[in-house]
């Protein structure tokens, strides 16, 4: 009895950790374990648990069922957010099978390249990160692991990574486990090699030979052939070392292929050159060099100075090379120390410190002194100061961290020279640092100053792309009062939870203590008005008291805006962005205010308030605020724009054919006339930009407006060809007579600004006020002039004494630089437009 006993507790304990572990303590793997340590871990525990494997085991389908789960999760990005978040409770809403490939399978095909470090296998998350974007070279093999071409490449393709590697980047796409990758790369065959930034499709033969001539016919890779002439100017143009090949013919040389590979796999850290010794003689004399490989430092190149490399192989060419070249400096515990202090105290602008366990040996990293001139860069060596590393929770080697005056910020991209120093430039410019628990509440959430925090983890394609945007943001405020921080939450995970972080990436601007979550496009200008809008607003936030004090009880003459939302509205959130743009860009012209409907649901039930967002306008012509307008259309910033327009008081003239020759062609005052049709796109855009120049004109010059729709005849007699054309009539020369009906001026912008000062200055030229060179630039800039000289009404020039120009000067379209058509019925179809007919580009 006893016995049994303790055979069913034993049968428990062996088998309730495979059902009750974190998926990351199952795969034995940490919590921002990358793709490659995701699959390998998966890979191993498949080759032990499958139930091909424990025929005898009757759970071997639940456990292996788990674990394969566990999987699909933490390989997909979407779920692996959901899991981090809440756990399982956060995938029951996702479906997993039941099914499962064979042990074959994943002994022989699953994670084909995972055993090579040269070959990079490449999850959709990790294409977005590495390769889209990026200025580097990659070779992908899209493959299929039940192809059998695929498994033919597969020795070829390992080679060719071998003897490139360094040359170029080689990765390897899985399609049977990420085929919305491969669709969207539009791969429809196996193997499919594509060569990128190019994407250049390979489809030459299979072998060794042909893919590396292929390789190497494709890079930029600069060998100098360096003569006799110009050897001592080209030697000490530049502060890298010089590794030259001081070749005789009679002996062995180097191959032109080998002089690519290390041109290429030695960029940024030494130059690469050959001398031909049989035609130069006399320096290789003099150098005391001939048939050798030299290494010279910068600026040395005399006798006796360079060390001679005695190998044609170009890998031990490369290992010789890296052991002349100095790496970064050692930094121990007391260096650490002292290095914090200067910075400071301000007497350093930054540090690179890279941590590792043990020798820091690698190409990429002596590369790093080229491009970071102006930043020091130092090496932890985390075997010997360990404090230093516990500290800062250094979790992954080798990583990256810039440290500055009031901070540092960790590296999360790819260990390359070219992604560590576009980092460490970023972020030494920046006033972005790393947070953690103990930056809570005290520093952050504490009402002494805003600050802005980005709640990310390092796996999430988004989040690295957010972060150079979120550096470039910060900048826009250093030296003034609002701070800028991250936090890893697979670091940091508890810190994450306490303050309710519940997707990738997350940021939130503490201010007064009070949270506000930015919900807007990833990009620097959208952060930075998000911040600027959140410590000085330009939109109101209404509360029930002051909805009725400043709405419901507004004046004549008053426009209100009222956007009635919920938190937790999609849409709502889509709309914010654009919300805050318009209240900036309608300042002085009307007030705008939001109201939550879930903190003041009363108010938004008495409203009527019956989906979200609801955007209602509170018209200037009423007292109150019972008449209203409610949007019905776009909701971005210049529909809204457009939209508000049609409400407000404007200034500008409407004139037609029975007060157009009376009103403006006699009048001895300037006008600006703007000829639209209501259904044509772009007159409705530039609708609010020419008001604003008629409130920039007034007093100066009248602005008026022509429906040429209801009016077809009058634009047709004014040689009207497309909409919106604006024209300038500077006013009739004499009492009595009056201007031509084609005016004086034809204007190609509809930038106010611009506007008003070639309206301006063209004014000035008419009345014989002096103008400077970029006035008459500015006038010359922005119009067409010959579209009728007669300005008296006499058929003649200006001072009627000239011979009739009519129209004889060149008519020309107005095309706006933003649209993307424009209606130009009479060029394409040979006839006058009839406005009663529907137009045949309508973009409405």
């Amino acid at each position: 009895m006893n016995c049994n006993v303790v055979f069913i507790l034993f049968s428990t304990l062996l088998y309730s950790p495979i059902f009750c572990e974190d998926y990351y303590e199952l795969f034995g793997i940490s919590r921002d374990a990358t793709s490659k340590e995701i699959r390998k871990a998966f890979k191993k525990l498949a080759l032990r648990l499958h139930p091909d494997k424990n025929k005898d085991d009757p759970k071997a389908h639940d456990t292996f069922t788990r674990i394969n789960k566990a999987y699909e999760v933490l390989k997909d990005d979407e779920l692996r957010k959901k899991y981090d978040l809440y756990g399982e409770e956060g995938l029951k809403d996702n479906h997993f099978s039941n099914q499962y490939q064979s042990w074959n399978y994943f002994n022989e095909e699953f994670g084909l390249y995972d055993e090579d470090p040269e070959i990079i296998t490449l999850s959709y998350s990790d294409f977005q990160m590495s390769v889209e974007g990026s200025e580097d070279i990659w070779f992908i093999n899209y493959y299929s692991p039940f192809c059998s071409h695929c498994h033919d490449l597969a020795p070829t393709w390992r080679e060719v990574a071998r003897d490139l590697e360094g040359v170029v980047r080689f990765g390897a796409v899985n399609c049977q486990e990420d085929w919305g990758l491969c669709q969207r790369q539009g791969i429809r065959s196996y193997p499919s090699l594509v060569l990128y930034p190019t994407q250049h499709l390979y489809h030459g033969s299979r072998t060794t030979s042909a893919l590396v001539k292929f390789i190497l016919d494709e890079i930029d890779a600069k060998v100098h052939d360096l003569n006799q002439d110009d050897f001592d100017h080209e030697t000490s143009s530049t502060e890298l070392p010089w590794l030259i090949e001081f070749c005789d013919p009679h002996a062995d040389c180097l191959n032109p292929e080998s002089r690519i590979k290390l041109s290429a796999v030695l960029d940024n850290l030494v130059h690469i050159g050959v001398f031909d010794c049989s035609k130069n003689e006399r320096i290789c004399h003099d150098l005391d060099h001939v048939g050798e490989i030299v290494y010279f430092k910068a600026g040395e190149i005399k006798s006796g100075k360079g060390a001679v490399i005695h190998s044609l192989d170009t890998k031990e060419i490369i290992d010789n090379v890296l052991k002349l070249t100095s790496g970064p400096e050692d930094v121990d515990t007391t260096k650490f120390k002292k290095t914090l202090a200067r910075l400071a105290n301000g007497d350093e602008k930054g540090w690179l410190l890279l941590f590792e366990k043990g020798v820091l040996d690698n190409l990429e990293v002596k590369k790093l002194p080229a491009v970071l001139t102006d930043i020091r860069i130092g090496y932890v060596d985390c075997k010997k100061s360990s404090e230093i590393c516990n500290e800062y929770h250094v979790r992954k080697y080798p990583v990256a961290a810039l440290f500055k005056k009031a901070g540092f910020e960790w590296h999360y991209g790819r260990f390359t020279a070219h992604d560590i120093a576009l980092f460490a430039k970023e972020s030494v410019s920046s006033n972005v640092h790393a947070l953690g628990p103990e930056d809570f509440p005290s520093s952050v959430t504490s009402p002494s100053r805003p600050f802005f925090v980005d709640f990310f983890a390092p796996w999430c394609p988004p989040c690295m792309r957010l972060l150079p945007e979120y550096r470039k943001a910060a900048r826009s405020f250093v030296g003034k009062p609002v701070g800028f921080g991250t936090v890893d939450c697979t670091v940091h995970s508890q810190l994450c939870h306490q303050y309710n972080i519940r997707s990738y990436p997350t940021t939130i601007l503490y201010n007064n203590s009070q949270p506000h979550q930015f919900i807007g496009h990833h990009n620097a200008l959208d952060i930075i008005e998000f911040v600027e809008n959140t410590l000085k607003p330009s939109v109101v936030q209404l509360s029930p008291e002051t909805f009725e004090s400043l709405v419901h009880n507004k004046k004549i003459g008053e426009t209100w805006l009222v956007d009635f939302y919920a938190p937790w509205c999609g849409p709502c959130q889509e709309l914010l962005p654009d919300w805050n743009k318009l209240a900036k860009r309608m300042e002085g012209e009307t007030f705008l205010g939001s109201v939550d409907c879930v903190a003041h649901r009363n108010l938004c039930a008495n409203q009527g308030i019956r989906s979200y967002p609801t955007i209602r306008l509170y018209s200037h012509t009423s007292r109150g605020g019972w008449d209203f307008v409610v949007h019905q259309g776009w909701r971005d910033v210049d529909s809204l724009h457009m939209w508000a327009y049609n409400y407000l008081p404007s200034i500008v003239s409407e004139v037609n054919s029975k007060n157009f020759f009376t009103d403006v062609l006699a009048s001895e005052d300037a006008w600006v006339v703007d000829f639209y049709a209501p259904w044509c796109g772009p007159c409705m855009r530039f609708a609010p930009k020419y008001e604003q120049l008629a409130k920039m004109l007034k007093g100066k010059v009248r602005a008026a407006k022509v429906n040429c729709e209801q009016d077809y005849g009058l634009c047709s007699e004014a040689n009207i060809h497309s909409y919106p054309t604006v024209r300038l009539y500077l006013g009739s020369t004499r009492q009595g007579m009056t201007q031509s009906i084609n005016g004086d001026l034809q204007l190609n912008s509809q930038v106010p600004e611009e506007l008003y000062n070639t309206i301006i200055n063209a004014v000035k030229e008419d009345k014989g006020e002096s103008l400077d060179s970029g006035e008459r630039a500015g006038v010359s800039d922005n119009i067409d002039r010959g579209t009728g000289d007669d300005r008296d009404g006499t058929g003649g020039d200006r001072d009627g004494t000239g011979d009739e120009q009519g129209h004889g000067g060149r008519e020309e379209d107005f095309l706006h630089e933003e649209e993307e058509f424009i209606h130009h019925d009479e060029e394409l179809f040979g006839f006058e437009p009839d406005p009663r007919q529907t137009p045949v580009h309508d973009e409405f």
